[in-house]
């Protein structure tokens, strides 16, 4: 690194710890930010004097170092809109600032700016000026390389990004016109107006699969290198003694543990078993003992709070944990010892949670079966099962018992009960859909659900006993006027939403129920009321779950695909004196910091993932241009409907100008698109018979037609003979 970068990315580096302290700091304390506790090194120095000279910093008297006074510097996020503007949005949550397209040449998606209020607008709008770009979370980019004669660029596939990036000569590494290509970022629009990169690696295009995870990556930025810092502290790992000679937790190996996850699964962190006694049931579920490896504050656990959580596509999986541990050490593998923090809860025939108790234990799992082996037992418990043994079977019978008891118990007492198809989705050898299937959720899937619930109900409640923070799992009341809009709606199909404001949870579940006996749109109808609700998100105060019911929640299944799980069972094992190796840090507000984080991290896993998806499922439709297909309306809008095919529950547009010879005016309180002339409406769960006329992998989107005009035929306009004036 030059002399210049390395002070540009040190001006940078000191006005972000200066600012985010909100207060003036000393030299020493700053040195000690910048990893020269001494004093400043020679290059920190003089970017500080920049700064002062440039007069965003100033010296304070006792040698302290402070931000310019009256200068209004706000330190916040750039978020780019498809128009060529963004916003600044400030890290302290006030008022999202406006950003020109001018401004927004000087930054990329998601960087950390500094900036400042320079007017309002016309609109009313704060427009904001950015000062210093902070952090560059674009250090790739993914795009198309381009070249002629004398000028070779990458065209990014991340459409939010606008610039145009060039690769001098000899940075090419032997990519030609029209390849795909990944280029490593070297100098950024904070630095200057002309944008570069090297290119270090060529995507092959005849794997889409490929190509979709590698642009969903870079576009969310995952990290997914394992840093060396991490290397040491595997092989320790590796070399220690496994949990036989363990004397000192509960050796639970003697009873018929089971695993029941996907086909595809790779990582097994849950394992259940089920006893009755007397009139009760004794459900024990046994999560994967993470902790008991990855330390608080160690290379590991750094590694593991970055990502937040694992990423899964059709191709890969982006792992939170290596895999010594995700796959190996950490997965309840049958037959295999493994350590497991394990929950054993008492459960009434009637569903209700009397008792639980937490204790780290170990356990050797009997058989590791699929969704589909565990629900054609239940199904048909006498038929030929040779390869599932007596007692695993009559765990299942009780498994299957105690989940039906602890569902009907969560469903009198309030939650939304959703009743979505599974769709099934199978893949080719390189990655691409062979085909799309649904079919009903097996019975295993609930089973197991109600399993977990029931165990991360009690963790939420020790930890509440216990402590005044920790991680819970929340899900905030919808909005009321949400609320009155999908109240309209449902109102146009019959259907009653009982209240004026915000009703409990179990009163969309009766409003579903309704709509299945008069017939109304359901599966339309599920989705409008998804999106009236609010996305759940972690939270260091505990506060009531309103989808699923419950006053008090959290996440403690999954501890190695989840950050938020790991630092719970760190939680529970401090509050009940177990392993001191577990022992979370104290500082204040970190446990908010980390459930904001790892909210973060799951949307953009989740983002992610369902970008590739779309991808995926357009690529599939490609296959497909100029076929008919049935389907039903699932979303109307301004520009036109959505229609969901019934073969392959995919999602296209039909534009409202393929509609019909009419004029169609949309209809936002009762989701309705209404023909001028013909008074033809279009509404949620409408039959349309539709052909494929297009679709845009890199997009996600699909593009049909209906196959017969919706609308009637316009009526000629009379037109008002001009009377010329006399």
């Amino acid at each position: 690194m030059t002399d210049d970068k390395k002070i540009a990315r040190l001006r940078r580096q000191i006005l972000e710890v200066v600012l985010s302290q909100g207060r003036p700091m000393s030299r020493s304390e700053l040195g000690q930010s910048l990893g020269s506790p001494n004093d400043l090194a020679h290059e920190a120095q003089q970017a500080l004097v920049g700064l002062c000279k440039a007069g965003l910093l100033v010296r304070l008297r006792g040698d302290r170092i402070g931000a310019a006074k009256d200068m209004d510097l706000v330190l916040g996020r750039v978020e780019v809109h498809s128009n060529g503007f963004g916003f600044l949005l400030p890290d302290d949550g006030s008022e999202d600032l406006y950003l020109s397209p001018r401004q927004m040449r000087r930054a990329m998606p998601d960087d950390r700016v500094l900036g400042r209020v320079r007017r309002i607008d016309r609109q009313g709008r704060k427009e904001a000026a950015i000062v210093e770009v902070l952090n560059s979370v674009n250090r790739t980019v993914l795009g198309r390389f381009e070249t002629d004669s004398a000028v070779n660029v990458i065209r990014p596939q991340d459409k939010r990004i606008a610039h145009t990036i060039h690769v001098a000569p000899g940075d090419e590494a032997g990519a030609t016109h029209g390849q795909v290509v990944v280029g490593e970022i070297i100098v950024h629009p904070g630095d200057s107006t002309y944008v570069q990169a090297r290119v270090t690696e060529i995507l092959t295009q005849d794997k889409p699969a490929a190509l979709a995870t590698e642009s969903a990556i870079r576009r969310r930025q995952l990290p997914r290198e394992w840093p060396s810092a991490i290397t040491v502290e595997l092989e320790r790992i590796s070399r220690q003694p496994g949990c036989e000679t363990d004397l000192t937790c509960k050796d639970l190996t003697h009873e018929p543990f089971i695993t029941i996850d996907g086909v595809d699964a790779r990582d097994f962190d849950d394992a259940v078993y089920c006893t009755s006694d007397g009139g009760d049931f004794l459900l024990n579920v046994a999560i994967a003992d993470v902790s008991r490896f990855v330390g608080s504050d160690s290379a590991l656990d750094q590694v593991a709070r970055e990502r937040g959580n694992s990423a899964y596509f059709p191709d890969r999986v982006i792992p939170m944990l290596p895999e010594l541990l995700s796959n190996d050490l950490c997965s309840l593998r049958p037959g295999e010892n493994r350590w497991v923090f394990a929950c054993q809860i008492r459960v009434r025939s009637s569903g209700e949670i009397t008792e639980y108790q937490f204790s780290e234990a170990k356990i050797r799992s009997a058989a590791r079966l699929t969704y589909e082996d565990a629900s054609n037992f239940l199904c048909d418990p006498n038929g030929d099962r040779p390869s599932i043994s007596t007692a695993v079977q009559e765990n299942l019978k009780m498994l299957d018992k105690v989940a039906t008891a602890l569902g009907e118990h969560r469903r009198d007492r309030g939650g939304v009960e959703f009743e979505f198809p599974q769709t099934l989705i199978s893949y080719d050898s390189n990655g691409t859909i062979a085909s799309i299937k649904t079919a009903p959720r097996a019975s295993a899937t609930s089973l197991i659900e109600e399993c977990m619930l029931a165990a991360n109900v009690c963790a939420a409640r020790t930890l509440d006993s216990h402590l005044p923070e920790a991680i819970y799992r929340i899900h905030e009341t919808p909005d009321r006027d949400a609320v009155a809009d999908l109240r309209r709606v449902l109102g146009f199909f019959g259907v009653k939403l009982p209240g004026r404001g915000v009703p409990p949870a179990l009163d969309f579940s009766a409003a579903l129920a309704a709509a299945r006996e008069k017939g109304a749109p359901v599966a339309a109808l599920q989705m409008l009321m998804l999106r009236t609700m609010k996305q759940a998100r972690y939270a260091s105060c505990t506060q009531p779950h309103f989808a699923l019911g419950f006053d008090c929640y959290t996440h403690f299944t999954s501890p190695i695909r989840r950050y938020a799980d790991l630092v719970v069972h760190r939680l529970l094992k401090r509050v009940l004196g177990l392993s001191s190796s577990a022992q979370p840090t104290d500082s204040p507000g970190e446990l908010a910091e980390v459930a904001d984080h790892c909210s973060v991290t799951d949307r953009r896993a989740e983002e992610a993932s369902r970008e590739v998806a779309g991808w995926l499922k357009a690529e599939f439709m490609n296959r497909h241009i100029g076929e008919t297909f049935n389907g039903k309306v699932s979303g109307v809008t301004a520009f036109g409907v959505f229609v969901t095919l019934d073969l392959f529950q995919v999602d296209g547009l039909v534009h409202i100008s393929e509609l019909g010879n009419d004029y169609f005016h949309f209809d936002p309180s009762l989701m309705l698109l209404v023909a001028e002339h013909s008074g033809h409406r279009i509404s949620l769960g409408d039959a349309m018979t539709v052909r494929v006329t297009g679709a845009r992998p890199d997009e996600g989107k699909i593009d049909f037609v209906p196959l017969e005009p919706v609308g009637g035929e316009n009526r000629t306009r009379r037109k008002r003979r001009k009377v010329k004036k006399r």
